[in-house]
């Protein structure tokens, strides 16, 4: 499976960088990318492993996005990278070219609402396979906009990498206990009897 191949290769560069060049990530995202290092070593065959990891980025996502509001603490504090929404706004405008300056509050709140939704998705499991693609996709943009503006240290520290491979072998399983399919399983009201016998002979 190629993106059980790229978590792999992702890993061995974070791990690398880890080692020989002084890097440091924050303790949530060592969560994470141990938990994603599990997924990719088992090559996703485990629901329970494909659904924690699930659960693991949804609340990543949803940490980022409580930190921007001050939910996690006031800037400059431990495991904290904004602090505010004006400071997560700062941020945006570094990774964004100059050309494009006048669009950052958009870009901001753009970034805000996608990683809300995807923060839910995740958690819940809606659409889950969808979710983790668009997960993927947000991710490669990020780590893109990273590497080229901040450097690729910064991109480390965040695991970007490694996050979006481990969206990207989510994005090919099928995880337990996700919303959409509990409710294929709730009966529909109004369903008359011979509607459900049909269902059931088919």
């Amino acid at each position: 499976m190629i993106a059980v191949g790229l978590a792999l290769l992702a890993l061995l560069i974070e791990l690398g960088w880890l080692a020989f060049a002084d890097g440091s990530v924050g303790s949530i995202t060592a969560v994470v990318l141990a938990s994603i290092g599990v997924l990719a070593v088992t090559a996703g065959r485990f629901v329970v492993v494909d659904t924690t990891v699930r659960i693991l980025l949804g609340a990543l996502f949803a940490g980022s996005v409580a930190d921007r509001f001050g939910l996690l603490g006031a800037p400059g504090a431990d495991d904290v990278s904004w602090g505010d929404y004006s400071a997560f706004t700062e941020y945006t405008r570094t990774l964004t070219p100059q050309i494009l300056d006048w669009s950052v509050p958009a870009l901001a709140a753009i970034a805000t609402g996608t990683e809300t939704l995807l923060a839910i998705g995740l958690i819940f499991g809606v659409a889950a396979k969808l979710t983790a693609r668009a997960a993927t996709a947000v991710l490669i943009v990020f780590a893109a906009a990273m590497w080229t503006s901040v450097g690729f240290d910064e991109m480390c520290s965040y695991g970007v990498l490694v996050v979006a491979s481990g969206a990207a072998i989510l994005s090919t399983r099928d995880t337990a206990l996700h919303l959409d399919t509990l409710l294929r399983r709730i009966p529909v009201a109004g369903l008359g009897k011979e509607t459900r016998r049909r269902g059931a002979t088919r």
